[in-house]
């Protein structure tokens, strides 16, 4: 097991961690697909999405997290390290036969992570329930009781959400299971994010199969910031001396989220490191990012380590990148299609405002994208909705996307 690193640290991110948790789960990886056309379409080098809608059945990320982070709970309850385990089943094994009782673990989702814990419970032997914002789709619920969790939808937005699990879970005694942080609630998280890093381990892998070459650019969405945060974590301890034997030159990170959940852009607008709070019913199309409170793990290390920028985007982008997604044969949902539906809003010729992001992020004829499909279509209606709709054109709206450069290039010029 590894231990607790103060906040904004990247080493408990790194490669040793991915490589530990690909070994746990001993799964293959997901897909690396090459979006060629694409590519060529937008004058780059390439454009590669590493698949996340293929992940062990659950069309999502969110499930190494979620399972990691039962599993490292669940192994130190009983004072067995997890390094000595192979898979989910001889650990639960293990827990058993250590004594360990069965206990019931809850959450906040707006859909993927609780189908994940779902997931990680029924095969850990434990309980889930699982807590929603309003206006949850109706089929991500149904995904979180087929696996055997409790799913019950609030009147509450997801932060809020996340309020009402912690309270739960101490008028019960519960255990909460969540990669947003709380006041003394940083430990579990921390598991949570370091099975996020799996994915990019094996991207970085499959590029070099494929091309043998590395990412040049990555697209790191953001909700709570965990995902980019433990990402943009693995890449700095992957290209530095000390881990990664400094092999290739780390990439430009770009961040994404929905412009009425920016939380990471308004913190970075703000500008002296500190997180901003963004308040509302956060509503967007792009649920699975709708999350107003930063990470206290993930925001200091996107507050460092940004060097591309932070984005919001409007619906419409993420439709675009939807049905690009789709073109090229990758499923993907809101979240998912929001990467590349920023890229392509980013490449838009004829525009002054994506030629000014371009220039700053170095974004051209040798430039080689990693982005991350993080969902399949797990909400059925929208994505049919979507695949019907026509493309949103560049500058049809002033709200289509926003750019704020890296905190440290604000510092240097003294904003």
């Amino acid at each position: 097991m590894l231990a607790e690193a103060p906040l904004g640290a990247t080493a408990p991110f790194g490669p040793k961690t991915a490589k530990q948790v690909r070994r746990f789960f001993g799964s293959e990886p997901t897909p690396l697909v090459p979006l060629r056309k694409t590519a060529q379409e937008l004058g780059l080098a390439a454009v590669y999405v590493k698949d996340e809608s293929k992940r062990l059945g659950l069309q999502a990320f969110k499930v190494f997290g979620a399972a990691y982070g039962m599993a490292t709970w669940l192994a130190r309850e009983v004072g067995v390290d997890l390094a000595s385990v192979t898979g989910l089943e001889e650990l639960r094994r293990v827990y058993s036969e250590k004594g360990g009782k069965p206990r019931t673990f809850v959450t906040c989702t707006d859909g993927n992570h609780g189908r994940a814990v779902a997931w990680a419970a029924k095969h850990l032997g434990q309980c889930a329930v699982v807590l929603m914002p309003k206006g949850s789709a109706a089929a991500r619920v149904e995904h979180v009781r087929d696996l055997g969790g409790q799913c019950d939808v609030t009147d509450l937005n997801y932060d809020q959400t996340v309020e009402l699990a912690f309270q739960k879970a101490q008028e019960n005694g519960w255990t909460v299971l969540q990669d947003t942080t709380a006041p003394g609630y940083t430990e579990i998280p921390t598991w949570i994010m370091q099975g996020y890093t799996a994915m990019a381990d094996e991207a970085l892998a499959q590029v070099d199969e494929l091309d043998q070459s590395f990412p040049s650019h990555v697209v790191l969405q953001v909700g709570v910031g965990s995902m980019a945060g433990a990402v943009l974590g693995y890449l700095v301890e992957r290209c530095s001396a000390a881990e990664g034997g400094g092999s290739a030159p780390r990439p430009v990170a770009i961040t994404l989220e929905p412009q009425n959940a920016a939380c990471a852009f308004a913190s970075a607008e703000k500008g002296d490191g500190s997180a901003v709070t963004v308040d509302g019913d956060l509503d967007s199309m792009i649920a699975g990012l709708c999350c107003g409170v930063p990470s206290d793990i993930g925001w200091p290390i996107l507050a460092k380590h940004v060097d591309g920028g932070f984005c919001w985007i409007g619906d419409g982008i993420a439709g675009n990148g939807m049905r690009a997604m789709k073109a090229e044969g990758v499923e993907a949902g809101e979240c998912g299609g929001a990467g590349l539906g920023l890229i392509r809003r980013i490449m838009a010729p004829d525009c002054p405002k994506a030629a000014s992001v371009r220039e700053r992020l170095q974004l051209g004829s040798a430039s080689r994208v990693l982005i991350f499909n993080t969902e399949g279509a797990t909400d059925p209606e929208n994505y049919a909705k979507q695949m019907g709709l026509p493309d949103v054109p560049p500058m049809a709206s002033p709200a289509d996307f926003g750019f704020a450069p890296p905190l440290q290039v604000r510092a240097c010029a003294g904003e």
